[in-house]
């Protein structure tokens, strides 16, 4: 074999020296097409930096889109999640002799940091282990089990960033690496247009942007494939021939892009018939539906509905949908010297067909201490004082800390702050009403607190309480004591789409009613009449072109949120000022541990009703449900109207209707203890998990950077020649480097010598490497050989590991 190689000691040492030119020069296994596109790639990818430059037009695209429907505060951070996604995607899929599944692991960790760097730092300003906390706790109970302010904003916030990563990381990788533009702009075309329903203004040309975008890419992707296997088939190509080509193929997809754009406005879909865009709003229902788990094996037609997101029913505002979020278990527990009570937290006075907010005004409100008079609305001398003492088990979660107690306290025996609506105090009555009262620091599991209320006594025939207030049809005078002219602009305004049958509707109801009270009292019969209206579970959305209010007068079935909406807007048709509050119902009584037990099923809405001289006065409309307990010293079990039979499974919503008195329901202990942040967690824990974490991401980065670099050394060369030279670059480390004077079989007596137990791998090696550079064609190393070579390489790294410790130990 030695005396068929021409002066190899001028060949090695020319190739030492110029490494790049010995596989154009002499390789045996490469078509003439590789060897011109290994010529041309240099830095950039095959696909050229074009098609990025798309890429990056298309997905910034669509960010704006999220942008600019402003799910959450500080969007413009968004911004920076799809760079780093587009340069992370280029980089994985143009690293080769890597497991793509591994790399896809570690970028979506780097996906992951870069997200909670960007909402605890730049977005939100918290520490990122509170973060961390509250991303522990969305996992294992869900969003509804955190009471750190604005979470569920910060949540959101990391959703979207990593969304924004993953579509640049996403579509990079599918572009240079899987080469599927066509699915590239399916997912980006599909998150756009959700988008776009929910964003007011018009961004027709944002939409137009992204389609350009997204056919040139897709014709630049193509044209780039095709080359590459005309390439691979042995065509040779030049620079200028390529370049001259993808330029006019890139005028006529510029030309055909331009023509769809202008031709797309008459399409029929933009003028379709009503049929075909129900078909599309049933379609996306379903999808919807599907994705949000919302899948009713009883009810299978739901999936055609809209779909709504469950309502925070203890947020700032309510919106009237299918589902609430509630707490589970026991929430509190109460004795009270006035019977079973409603408890209280905060109201609402402003709807607009499909949500309930609130007007209070931050500035107006005023702190008090333990055991301080509050202002109160009642101005009657016979009103009784109740004496309520609450226990808090689980607290709920809710964007303020609520203080839960019978409706018009007078104390509490904590620090309280008081909301009002700043409305003037007149000389006949308070006029300016407080509507919620909360914590200066959140509730706290056991703590207990006592509160003091006025009720004015039950209304019975001898005793006819509340009827000596007129209508306000009927005397204007009447109320105009009472600061009426204010009280209409917070808590008489009504929707502005209501239907002409819902006036008509509130006239039957109230036909022959000559004061305010006996009006509501008709209005809350007829809605809590179980043969008209259904208490129910399980609701299918409210339209969003139809008014809540008209929505439960066609279906006739609702929790109750929606009764007490309706009720509010009926009354409010009449004049009569209302607004809805939130709280719990009366729970029901153990009889062990004879306290009242209030769980998060208990949560319910109910109405209440400005009475000049009486205050806010309570109704509560919902079927199944009642405010005239029995009132005494001693406590009395929850009335026994059931609202009508539900489905087995249905989920559980505000209201719940308690159960018979001769089967109290045993209390239900919390599920579990609190995952909310503010409980004690170990930091150091934390810190050190994290740490772990982030020094395992660092390697793995490490080492897929170093894998890369490995697999690139030489990369021009053939298989064998790749070997041999990187067998050389390792023997340098160690000072057995090869000499210029020196031929491939003197150089490898040199590495026998020092490592005998490799003299086969050397010279099997060895002889491979001079019969795949300078050999006739005919002796070139044939596949078996490759593989046996091959194998070789876990011999050889132990040996040069063994000689590199021998050098250092020296």
């Amino acid at each position: 074999m030695a005396s068929s190689v021409a002066n190899p000691k001028i060949l090695l040492e020319q190739e030492k020296k110029h490494p790049s030119s010995r596989l154009i020069d002499t390789s045996k296994s490469h078509t003439v097409g590789e060897l011109s596109a290994s010529k041309q790639r240099g830095i950039a990818p095959a696909e050229g930096w074009f098609v990025l430059i798309l890429l990056a037009v298309a997905v910034y695209s669509v960010t704006l889109s999220i942008v600019t429907v402003n799910w959450v505060a500080h969007s413009l951070v968004l911004l920076w999640s799809p760079a780093v996604g587009l340069l992370t995607g280029l980089l994985v899929a143009k690293t080769p002799r890597m497991p793509q599944s591994v790399l896809h692991l570690g970028a979506c960790l780097l996906g992951h940091w870069l997200s909670i760097l960007l909402t605890s730092a730049f977005a939100f300003h918290v520490s990122w282990l509170l973060l961390l906390g509250i991303l522990r706790n969305v996992i294992l109970g869900g969003f509804n089990s955190s009471t750190v302010p604005n979470s569920e904003e910060m949540m959101f916030f990391f959703y979207l960033s990593f969304l924004c990563f993953f579509l640049g990381y996403f579509g990079s990788w599918l572009i240079y690496r899987a080469h599927l533009p066509w699915l590239v702009g399916f997912v980006y075309c599909s998150i756009m247009l959700v988008n776009l329903n929910y964003i007011k203004q018009d961004m027709t040309l944002l939409f137009v942007v992204l389609l350009c975008a997204l056919l040139l890419l897709i014709a630049r992707t193509h044209l780039t494939a095709q080359i590459a296997q005309w390439q691979r088939e042995g065509l040779h190509t030049d620079r200028t021939w390529t370049r001259s080509i993808t330029i006019r193929c890139m005028q006529v997809a510029s030309l055909l892009t331009l023509t769809v754009i202008l031709l797309s406005p008459l399409l029929p879909i933009v003028d379709q018939a009503q049929s075909g865009k129900a078909f599309w709003d049933h379609l996306n229902n379903v999808w919807t539906n599907i994705l949000n788990g919302h899948i009713s094996l009883q009810n299978p037609g739901s999936l055609l509905q809209s779909y709504q997101p469950p309502t925070n029913f203890f947020g700032d505002q309510l919106t009237i949908s299918g589902s609430v979020h509630l707490p589970t278990g026991e929430v509190l527990n109460y004795t009270s010297s006035g019977g079973p009570q409603y408890l209280e937290g905060f109201t609402y006075n402003m709807f607009d067909g499909h949500t309930w907010s609130s007007t209070l005004d931050p500035n107006e409100s005023h702190p008090y201490g333990p055991n301080v008079q509050l202002p109160v609305d009642v101005a009657r001398d016979d009103a009784v004082q109740v004496q309520t003492t609450i226990t808090v088990v689980h607290p709920p979660e809710s964007t303020k800390h609520y203080i839960f107690g019978p409706a018009q306290p007078v104390g509490f025996d904590i620090a309280t702050k008081v909301y009002t609506d700043g409305l003037p105090a007149t000389t006949t009555g308070a006029s300016n009403t407080t509507g919620t009262w909360v914590q200066e620091s959140p509730l706290t599991v056991g703590e207990r607190y006592q509160v003091t209320s006025v009720q004015a006594p039950a209304v019975t025939q001898a005793s006819p309480y509340y009827k000596d207030v007129p209508l306000p049809a009927d005397n204007i005078d009447f109320w105009d004591r009472y600061n009426y002219g204010a009280l209409k602009v917070l808590y008489v305004q009504v929707p502005g789409d209501l239907s002409p049958n819902e006036q008509k509707t509130v006239t039957q109801w109230t036909s022959g009613a000559t004061d305010t009270y006996t009006a509501l009292k008709m209005l809350e019969a007829h809605l809590s009449d179980p043969n008209q209206f259904t208490y129910s579970l399980d609701n299918v959305a409210v339209p969003g072109n139809v008014n809540a209010v008209d929505w439960l007068l066609q279906t006739r079935k609702g929790y109750c949120t929606y009764y007490a909406s309706a009720m509010s807007i009926m009354a409010r048709q009449l004049g009569i000022p209302t607004r809805v509050v939130n709280g719990f119902s009366h729970g029901h009584f153990d009889t062990r541990r004879k306290v009242w037990i209030v769980q998060g099923d208990d949560a319910h809405s109910w109405v209440q009703a400005y009475l000049p001289e009486y205050g806010w006065v309570s109704f509560d409309p919902t079927p199944g449900f009642s405010l005239a307990v029995v009132k005494g010293s001693q406590p009395t079990p929850p009335p026994t109207v059931k609202p009508s039979p539900t489905k087995a499974g249905a989920t559980v919503t505000p209201g719940k209707v308690t159960p018979p008195p001769t089967h109290p329901k045993k209390p239900t202990p919390p599920t579990g203890k609190s995952l909310s942040p503010t409980a004690p967690i170990n930091t150091a824990l934390l810190i050190w998990l994290a740490g772990i974490v982030f020094a395992l991401s660092l390697l793995f980065f490490l080492a897929a950077l170093g894998r890369y670099w490995w697999r690139s050394l030489y990369e021009n060369s053939t298989f064998i020649a790749g070997m041999y030279w990187r067998v050389c670059y390792l023997a340098r480390f160690v000072g057995l480097g090869p000499r210029a004077w020196q031929t491939p079989y003197e150089y490898s007596n040199v590495l026998i010598r020092q490592a005998p137990q490799g003299e086969r791998m050397f010279r099997h090696l060895t002889e491979l490497f001079v019969r795949d550079r300078w050999a006739a064609p005919y002796q070139a190393p044939q596949p078996a050989e490759l593989q046996d070579a091959e194998r070789l390489w876990p011999g050889l790294w132990r040996i040069m590991g063994k000689l590199f410790f021998r050098k250092i130990r020296k």
